[in-house]
């Protein structure tokens, strides 16, 4: 007999779209050498495609039925990251992913988070993960970190990161009409200029431990540990 799925009304719900401050664990060049110098750090804002001002908060990037195997499901509002600092910025975005209840948005600990892929804008954003991720005791499973490749100037705001999600094929029917819960928060590493790119890189390891290969503008190419 064949084994019958369940459609999940998967709601992909914004929780708690919180923002963190930002840090520079480098100095400022200045001349023809580099002057040590405490660095302002940025201020960010998580928001969303559709009002990429003040953070807020809505219903669903998703609402409607997915089946398991599904791939490519592409959501509807999006996280975007504003500098609202003043001072240009490179910046990633760690999103924890779980399971939860439809009704009452509580986590489902015995569902399997690694079942839920997202995918980024290729136009903007890669996915590396952090060093903290491949050390951490909690489930890896849970997070993804996304780079925005290029710095983002004081005032403006990040393309949308997500372009779509995946769900696994081997699902059971524990994962019907369940939601899936996403959870962000933005950092920042102050960018020094295209002409300081030790600099920038130094200062993106030390605040975040990994290692950046930075084009002739400054712009992210490759993230590695």
């Amino acid at each position: 007999m064949k084994k019958r799925f369940l459609l999940m009304g998967a709601a992909v719900v914004l929780l708690a779209a919180a923002a963190a401050g930002g840090s520079l664990a480098a100095g400022q060049a200045s001349g023809n050498a580099p002057v040590t110098a405490p660095l302002q750090a940025p201020n960010l804002t998580i928001a969303f495609n559709s009002d990429n001002g003040d953070t807020e908060e809505v219903d669903a990037v998703f609402d409607g039925v997915v089946m398991p195997g599904d791939e490519d499901v592409a959501v509807t509002d999006n996280y975007s990251v504003k500098n609202t600092g003043s001072v240009d910025s490179y910046i990633r975005v760690t999103v924890r992913k779980y399971w939860a209840d439809k009704e009452t948005g509580e986590k489902l600990e015995d569902l399997d988070a690694g079942k839920i892929t997202l995918n980024p804008n290729a136009e903007g954003w890669l996915e590396a993960k952090s060093l903290a991720a491949l050390f951490s005791d909690e489930d890896s499973d849970e997070t993804q970190v996304f780079y925005c490749t290029s710095p983002v100037d004081a005032g403006t705001a990040t393309a949308g990161l997500l372009e779509s999600f995946d769900i696994a094929a081997d699902l059971s029917n524990a994962y019907a009409d369940k939601a899936i819960v996403l959870e962000a928060v933005a950092e920042g590493v102050q960018f020094a200029g295209a002409d300081y790119n030790e600099v920038n890189a130094a200062g993106i390891k030390a605040s975040w431990g990994v290692q950046v290969e930075l084009d002739e503008n400054g712009n992210i190419a490759s993230v590695r540990q």
